[in-house]
């Protein structure tokens, strides 16, 4: 049996001492390339947004899910009322399968409707 000198001990993210080199003097615009440049870009936050009302008739929108597309393409979503949770392979297929319209924030809001 091989014995472990490391087993309980807390592991670097739960070290109290780990993130002082970043948050200690450190300059953040400095903090916040390295972040960009380790993980490949930015998560984007989205809503999937559903439709409801006859044309010509007051239409009702709903929000159905929140989600958040992370750097390396795949998607996660969380219902609107905090339930239920998701793992996608594109936003554009997350609001396919919830039947939604996909808006983009910080985009000024774009919003691609789902055929």
């Amino acid at each position: 049996m091989e014995h472990r000198s490391d087993l309980g001990r807390p592991s670097a993210c739960h070290d109290p001492g780990f993130g002082e080199r970043l948050t200690g003097n450190a300059d953040l615009a400095h903090v916040r390339e390295e972040t960009y440049a380790l993980t490949g870009g930015s998560p984007r936050l989205f809503a999937l947004i559903q439709e409801f009302g006859e044309e010509g008739e007051e239409v009702d929108a709903v929000v159905v899910a929140y989600g958040m597309a992370l750097p390396g393409g795949t998607v996660t979503t969380v219902g609107a009322n905090g339930r239920g949770f998701g793992l996608w392979t594109s936003a554009r297929s997350a609001a396919r399968r919830l039947h939604s319209d996909l808006v983009w924030f910080g985009d000024g809001g774009m919003r691609e409707s789902t055929p």
